[in-house]
């Protein structure tokens, strides 16, 4: 079971962004629609390469409602990421997963049920120790809560036939009362192995971010992270992307994103060599 200290020497420090970054259309309170819609791209990445400790960009990215198959491509390939397990269709927009290039030589595709709305890989560390990681889109809406169980349930067996430690993230659309049977299957919530900070908690909240006009307000924990495996050890958790960009309605995304650390500990076999 992962958890939320190390003490290994021996260990890989990780850091991973999700974001459900809402087609990369303009908020409704963007200055100007055509300026928003060119500029979304250049925001989006300049966000999410910021977000990490001391201006250390993530190691693996993690989108969900790209507009389009090579958004994700198109937008970070100068920075030197690959998409690692292609894209796919979700019932809304594309799920994509980037990898920096080091880690991306080192990677291989987890072939998934389209079903399932999600892209995996499985990536040797230079440690040597393997994971499985996936960014997924799954079923929407409180009736959903069947189909997510299900869709957990096949995700899970999927990466496990890759190895017992894996990163599962992505917008999960969940529902608080779901946590208990889903960490029963996916392993330990991120959030809650930071420390279960309340600043951090909601990655929707349509009280402060006003995207959508005349919108519903409440919030919620859609976006998960997942970790399963003992070498695998969650050291931070934060949001991203929960700061307008100008004034105080117009966000890049009705959806905030995660940033998670990791330290990924040296399989003991390799430890002992």
């Amino acid at each position: 079971m992962a958890s939320a200290a190390i003490t290994s020497c021996y260990s890989t420090p990780l850091s991973i962004v999700s974001w459900n970054i809402a087609e990369a259309a303009p908020s409704f309170a963007a200055p100007c629609f055509d300026t928003r819609a060119r500029d979304a791209p250049r925001l989006i990445r300049e966000c999410i390469l910021g977000s990490g400790r001391s201006s250390r960009p993530p190691d693996i990215i993690a989108l969900q409602e790209c507009p389009y198959p090579s958004f994700g491509t198109e937008t970070f390939v100068e920075q030197g990421y690959v998409s690692a397990g292609g894209t796919t269709l979700s019932h809304c927009g594309y799920v994509d997963l980037l990898l920096k290039k080091q880690l991306a030589e080192k990677s291989r595709p987890i072939s998934l049920d389209r079903n399932l709305s999600s892209v995996a890989c499985r990536i040797a560390l230079p440690n040597q120790t393997t994971i499985s990681v996936s960014s997924s889109h799954l079923a929407p809406f409180k009736h959903g809560a069947g189909t997510r169980l299900r869709q957990c349930q096949n995700l899970k067996e999927s990466l496990h036939e890759s190895g017992n430690n894996m990163i599962l993230l992505g917008d999960y659309n969940m529902r608080q009362s779901e946590d208990k049977a889903i960490e029963n299957i996916l392993g330990i919530d991120a959030w809650k192995a930071a420390g279960s900070n309340y600043r951090n908690k909601f990655t929707w909240d349509s009280f402060s971010n006003e995207y959508h006009e005349d919108g519903f307000s409440f919030r919620a924990r859609f976006d998960r992270c997942y970790a399963g495996g003992d070498k695998m050890h969650v050291n931070r958790f934060g949001l991203i992307g929960n700061k307008a960009v100008v004034g105080t309605k117009d966000f890049l995304s009705d959806h905030y994103g995660m940033i998670i650390g990791f330290d990924v500990e040296k399989s003991s076999l390799d430890a002992e060599k």
